[in-house]
């Protein structure tokens, strides 16, 4: 007897799951188990290994799965899912706040070219009839 799928004997709650470890359409899936109802199709879940602190993560490709209970393949759980809510919320503050950084970059950089140039000559360039220009393209004079 497969020690590992005895548990689906004892327990309808427990869900059968395929995950890869590997990106792609075509990387290999394994089974898992869990009594997580909320796991579905693309989520992330950490699941027990033989590496990296005995814990890493796969990727559910899919849920509820059939197999042979006499299988002799071995079932690891499933020891939660992640949440990447609040990750990805930092993501687009911290996205946010570099765009108000980059603008206040631009905007720093370019008061300081025109205080460069316009030094002992402001007047002169804001007299400049492009200075004050809001309309439609002048048509250019021929020569």
């Amino acid at each position: 007897m497969n020690n590992t799928t005895a548990v689906f004997l004892i327990n309808d709650k427990v869900r059968a799951v395929l995950a890869t470890y590997e990106a792609g359409e075509h990387a290999p899936k394994e089974y898992f188990k869990t009594f997580d109802p909320t796991i579905k199709v693309g989520d992330l879940v950490n699941v027990t290994s033989e590496t990296r602190h005995m814990i890493t993560v796969v990727k559910v490709t899919d849920v509820d799965v059939e197999f042979d209970i006499a299988t002799g393949t071995k079932f690891k759980w499933i020891t939660g899912k992640i949440d990447l809510s609040d990750y990805e919320k930092t993501l687009a503050m911290e996205t946010s706040a570099l765009a108000a950084i980059a603008s206040a970059e631009k905007t720093k950089r370019r008061e300081e070219l025109r205080k460069a140039l316009f030094a002992d000559q402001e007047a002169k360039i804001t007299s400049l009839p492009i200075a004050h220009f809001a309309g439609a393209t002048p048509a250019i004079e021929a020569k």
